[in-house]
């Protein structure tokens, strides 16, 4: 084993990452070998390079520390910086290393509860903000991109959420006349139709919602950063923050944030450590439960396959307890992910059960190659929605997107620079709540795990 890890090192500093990976992931074929969830992600070997980063090695001040070198923390850090704030960035391993170098790269509508629900949940003012914002989501992303020239292959071809059973598209039918309410058109789509649009008939129907897209999310993360150095912004990546108190910063309150080897005296801090949270903050790390998601990638599929998968290069995501989700990318690899196992490395054997569940959706893939495996942890919240909670003044943390991180985390960053700017008085587009702790969170495992038998029984006995 360790030999087979020496080879897969010696073939990630190859010119060539993507052909290195590929011949690293053809040699080495047993069930057992270990899989790093970054390292042997296919966006790991085709996102753009990274901008020149170090760990911190000195003692700096800021008005704004910002703890996550992912999505949400480096939108926030582009957003502070363009406006001329002094922003430091602290990443405890390499920038993308969680969720946003090993996500699907889905850019959604929505979060986990419909308009109604956000309104009953929030109160008609803050709910109707929040729609708004939800709403906004996919275009603003992909407006970003394009205003700041991000190199992340964004492709906003729409995205079809498939209901497998007739209660399910009922549910679905709600929904689109919910969002109607709201000035948002979303399609309904019967059986021949998402047939026509996805490539396979196991549908009774589905929900299209033309706006939305996909994104190399790795690729997206390193422009981020890139794009806030630019501005101004100082990011350092292994810089893990072990150490964080209250202090006097310029003659108010502030805080202090110690690393292995560094120092920084800054105004405001942001936590946007998502599934990757630890200790750092008494209880913070209870508020989320880390779910691993799995991921693979095809062979570049030939033109008569993409044109029988999902021929319009749309998203995919089944519509069960246990999503399964698709996307290709620029190359005609098709990436599907589903649940995974409860830890945070994998072997070959875990995706047996995706592939089963993919040749249920697409037959006709049965003889198709799998060139990459990888995976991450998801933040599930106990209400599935993602939380800006204030901990104490200046001090706020972000997080919990539930599977929905790249077009929310996106939209959770600008939020908080905003927040960082506004008024106290002013109101968010995304409310300031107090997250519920889970109570067993340290059986948190084992109750996954349970749960996931448990969902994945109840899909089965209702799709049969």
């Amino acid at each position: 084993m360790i030999a087979l890890l020496t080879i897969a090192d010696q073939h990630l500093n190859d010119a060539n990452p993507l052909e290195s990976q590929k011949e690293t992931l053809q040699l080495v074929m047993s069930e057992k070998f270990t899989i790093n969830g970054s390292r042997d992600a296919l966006w790991t070997a085709t996102a753009v390079k990274p901008p020149d980063t170090q760990p911190l090695h000195e003692h700096l001040r800021c008005d704004v520390a910002i703890i996550g070198g992912g999505i949400t923390g480096l939108n926030a850090a582009m957003a502070l910086s363009g406006q001329g704030v002094s922003v430091c960035v602290l990443e405890s391993s390499g920038l993308g290393f969680g969720a946003s170098g090993r996500a699907g790269g889905q850019v959604n509508l929505g979060l986990n509860l419909g308009p109604h629900d956000l309104i009953k949940k929030f109160g008609t003012e803050q709910g109707e903000r929040l729609i708004d914002l939800v709403i906004r989501t996919p275009d603003a992303v992909f407006k970003s991109i394009e205003e700041n020239g991000l190199r992340c292959d964004p492709i906003q071809n729409g995205w079809i959420q498939g209901a497998i059973t007739k209660p399910h598209l009922t549910m679905q039918e709600q929904l689109v006349k919910e969002y109607a309410k709201h000035g948002c058109q979303l399609d309904l789509l019967d059986k021949s139709a998402i047939a026509e649009r996805v490539g396979t008939t196991r549908y009774a129907g589905g929900m299209h919602c033309p706006m939305a897209g996909s994104i190399q999310p790795l690729s997206y993360t390193r422009e981020l950063a890139t794009k806030s150095i630019e501005y101004g912004a100082k990011v350092f990546t292994d810089s893990k923050v072990t150490g964080i108190q209250a202090s006097d910063v310029n003659n108010s309150n502030g805080w202090t944030l110690t690393t292995a080897n560094g120092q920084i005296d800054s105004e405001q801090v942001l936590i946007c450590t998502n599934g990757y949270t630890d200790n750092l903050i008494n209880g913070l790390k209870q508020t989320v439960v880390p779910v691993r998601s799995i991921l693979m990638a095809s062979e570049p599929l030939s033109d008569n396959l993409r044109a029988t998968v999902l021929p319009n290069q749309v998203t995919f995501v089944d519509k069960r307890r246990l999503i399964l989700y698709f996307r290709y990318d620029r190359d005609g690899r098709l990436c599907v992910g589903d649940h995974g196992p409860m830890r945070d490395e994998f072997c070959r054997a875990d995706y047996t059960h995706l592939k089963r569940r993919l040749l249920e959706v697409f037959p006709q893939l049965s003889n198709t190659r799998w060139d990459y495996h990888w995976g991450g942890r998801i933040a599930a919240t106990k209400d599935s929605l993602p939380f800006i909670h204030q901990i104490a003044p200046g001090l706020t943390a972000a997080m919990g997107y539930n599977g929905r991180g790249v077009g929310m985390g996106t939209m959770v960053g600008k939020a908080l620079a905003e927040k960082v700017c506004s008024p106290a008085n002013q109101p968010s587009a995304f409310p300031i709540t107090t997250p519920k702790k889970f109570t067993m969170h340290k059986f948190h495992s084992t109750g996954v795990s349970m749960a996931i038998k448990w969902m994945a029984l109840r899909d089965h006995l209702e799709s049969t």
